[in-house]
């Protein structure tokens, strides 16, 4: 099956027209295309990630969705017997590609999509978990080969190591971790994928 998500932060009559193509893809099961409060938006997919849950993924930025990318995307799924796992691209091309790579914290402003491919399974089911990890890895390094080099630091994982989160803001790591040394200098704020003080 495949899912479109998808938002618009236009007009409404912008939208329309916008999202018209998204909307003559095939037949769709259901249409909730509709106007939300950014809240709602945000926090509608939360239920699919539910609290109590062993959790595992991986990321990389895609700059374009040519056959060989779709093909090797569609092979990771194909017979897949875990049903809450699942490969997502995550359309992030527009405004992101318009500002300069150190406008900000964020670089890769070549990505036009994030491939995060997640696993979910109870947490008393080790094997489970074992498989899981091996697929998300699996297909990971599948994908990986289209990859423009960089990934989300969100959906960074604790056994990935700092070359990932240098992947991730790229050239912007060591202005971060100048920022760092002045405003956190003893790295109190550690917790998360940490940039350490210069």
């Amino acid at each position: 099956m495949v899912a479109f998500v998808v938002n618009h932060t236009g007009i409404p009559e912008e939208a329309e027209a916008d999202l018209a193509e998204v909307r003559s893809f095939g037949t769709p099961w259901a249409d909730i295309i509709q106007i939300k409060e950014y809240a709602a938006q945000q926090s509608m997919l939360d239920a699919t990630q539910p609290k109590g849950m062993n959790y595992y993924w991986k990321s990389e930025f895609v700059s374009e969705l040519g056959d060989e990318v779709l093909a090797t995307y569609r092979a990771q799924v194909e017979g897949l017997a875990a049903p809450a796992n699942q490969i997502v691209l995550f359309h992030i091309e527009g405004a992101l590609n318009e500002h300069p790579e150190d406008d900000g914290a964020v670089g890769n402003r070549d990505a036009a999509y994030a491939c995060v491919i997640q696993a979910m399974n109870a947490v008393d089911d080790i094997d489970a978990s074992e498989r899981n990890r091996d697929w998300v890895r699996a297909a990971w390094q599948a994908m990986k080969p289209f990859s423009t080099g960089g990934n989300y630091i969100n959906f960074q994982t604790e056994d990935e190591g700092e070359e990932r989160a240098g992947e991730a803001y790229r050239g912007n790591m060591d202005r971060l971790r100048r920022v760092k040394a002045e405003y956190d200098p003893e790295n109190v704020f550690k917790v998360n994928r940490n940039i350490k003080p210069i």
